[in-house]
C-alpha cells in the first residue's frame, strides 16, 4: 500500500477523485439547495434544472446536464486539438456527473444561507484546488474559452472566461433574483483564495533578506543556531557604493523570532526583509513532486 501510495499516476487520479467527490458534495449540498450559480457548467446546471422544475414540474439533474453541455464541447475541441490535448479532462468530467449522481440524496442545508454560502464555497475551493493541482479540470468554461480564443485570438483566455462565467450569473440574477446571486459572488471569491491555498501550499514560510556589515557572522549563525541554509548575494549600496553582502534565507514561520533575536545579538544596525512565501520546494521543504 505505501508503494502505491508514493506512485505520481495513482495519488494523481486519486486526488482527482476526491477533487470530484467534494466538488459534488458541495453542489448537491451546500449550492445548488440555496440557488448559488458561481457560474460555470454546473452553474448553468443549477439554472437548468430550475427553469425545468418551474416549467415542466420536473427536475434537470446536474449529474446529466454536466454531460449534455460538455460533450459537443469534447468533441468540438477533439475536432479542433485533438485527443492527447483533453487528457484528464475527460475522466474528471465523467467521474464528477457520477459524484453529482450518487450524492444527489445527500440532505441539503438551507437554514442558514450565509453558512451555506461559506462552507460551500471553502468545499468548492478545496476540490477545485485539488484537480487543477493536478493540471486537470473539470471541462466546461474553461474548455468553451479555450475553443473561442482559438478563432478569436486578440483576446487572452481568461478574459473570455470571466466574460462566459459573467453571463451565467447574470442568468443566475434573473432566475432567482438579486440577493441569492449576492452570495454567490461572495462564494467566488472565496472559491479562488481556497484554490489559491491549495495549490500554492498550506505550509507558508518566510524569506528573509538580510543586510549587514556583519553578514559573514550572521550567515553562520543562521547555518549552526537556526540550522537553516543561508546565500550570499553580491550587492552594494547605490549611494556609499560600498560593497555588501545580502544574506538571504528561507525559514518556517515559527522561526522568525529566533532569527530576529540571532541578527540583534550580532547587529542591532542590520536592514532585515522578512516577506510571505506560500510555497518552498527543496531540501529542508517539500519536493517538486509531492
Amino acid at each position: 500500500m505505501k508503494e502505491l501510495l508514493k506512485n505520481k499516476t495513482f495519488k494523481k487520479y486519486l486526488n482527482i477523485i476526491v477533487g470530484c467527490f467534494l466538488l459534488s458534495v458541495s453542489l448537491n449540498v451546500f449550492l445548488k439547495p440555496n440557488h448559488f450559480v458561481l457560474g460555470g457548467v454546473t452553474g448553468f446546471g443549477i439554472i437548468l434544472d430550475s427553469v425545468f422544475q418551474t416549467t415542466f414540474g420536473i427536475p434537470f439533474p446536474l449529474s446529466i446536464s454536466n454531460i449534455l453541455i460538455n460533450l459537443p464541447l469534447f468533441l468540438i475541441a477533439y475536432k479542433i486539438f485533438g485527443f492527447k490535448f483533453l487528457g484528464n479532462t475527460l475522466f474528471a468530467t465523467f467521474f464528477l456527473s457520477f459524484c453529482l449522481a450518487i450524492t444527489d440524496f445527500l440532505p441539503t442545508f438551507t437554514e442558514d444561507v450565509f453558512l451555506a454560502a461559506v462552507f460551500g464555497a471553502v468545499l468548492d475551493g478545496i476540490a477545485l484546488g485539488l484537480i487543477i493541482k493536478n493540471r486537470c479540470s473539470t471541462g466546461g468554461t474553461d474548455l468553451l474559452a479555450i475553443i473561442i480564443n482559438k478563432f478569436i485570438k486578440h483576446i487572452q483566455i481568461s478574459k473570455i472566461l470571466l466574460c462566459i462565467d459573467a453571463t451565467i450569473i447574470f442568468m443566475g440574477i434573473i432566475v432567482f433574483g438579486v440577493k441569492p446571486t449576492l452570495y454567490a459572488i461572495m462564494s467566488v471569491f472565496i472559491v479562488s483564495r481556497v484554490i489559491g491555498a491549495v495549490v500554492d501550499g498550506f505550509d507558508f514560510a518566510k524569506a528573509v533578506f538580510i543586510i549587514s556589515d556583519k553578514s559573514e557572522e550572521i550567515g553562520h549563525s543562521i547555518l549552526n543556531i537556526i540550522d537553516r541554509g543561508a546565500t550570499a548575494l553580491d550587492a552594494h549600496g547605490m549611494y556609499t557604493k560600498n560593497k555588501k553582502n545580502v544574506i538571504f534565507c528561507i525559514v518556517k514561520q515559527k522561526q522568525i523570532p529566533e532569527l530576529k533575536e540571532v541578527v540583534a545579538d550580532i547587529d542591532e544596525n542590520a536592514f532585515v526583509v522578512i516577506a510571505n512565501v506560500s510555497e518552498v520546494i527543496g531540501r529542508g521543504f517539500k519536493g517538486i513532486v509531492e
